[in-house]
């Protein structure tokens, strides 16, 4: 008993007709045709007024927390000195500079919250006609 049997079908495994590497072409550039379409619509921009737009929102937001923080101690360590109190209104005013400061920096982070890309239609295009509408 000869294995060899299913070695004359492995001769053509792996192998394209004409009409389905012309069909595989065809659908790999109709694939990069749409890549590029859409590598256009989401292209980062070119200038560097964005990049520069991003460091001034940094910086600020940096300062923001790190005036908090600097405001608390410096006020508590005054505080204790007068009062003669050392540590406790450092630590206390302190820590109420760093919340301040980050409730800051949440506050304005939120409001300067940059809109989602927007969404790249399905290619199933056919779906939509299958549904009513109203």
């Amino acid at each position: 008993m000869s294995n060899d049997s299913g070695k004359d079908g492995d001769a053509t495994r792996g192998q394209l007709s004409p009409a389905e590497r012309d069909a595989l072409k065809a659908r790999s550039s109709g694939l990069g045709q749409k890549l590029e379409a859409a590598k256009g619509r989401h292209a980062p921009p070119k200038d560097g007024a964005a990049q520069a737009s991003a460091m001034a929102r940094a910086m600020r937001l940096s300062t923001e927390l790190i005036g908090g923080i600097v405001v608390g101690g410096a006020l508590g360590y005054f505080l204790d000195k007068w009062l003669d109190t050392w540590p406790w209104l450092f630590i206390l005013m302190f820590l109420l500079g760093s919340a301040a400061g980050i409730t800051n920096v949440v506050r304005t982070a939120s409001k300067e919250k940059t809109p989602p890309a927007p969404s790249v239609p399905d290619d199933d295009d056919d779906d939509d006609l299958k549904k009513p509408r109203i």
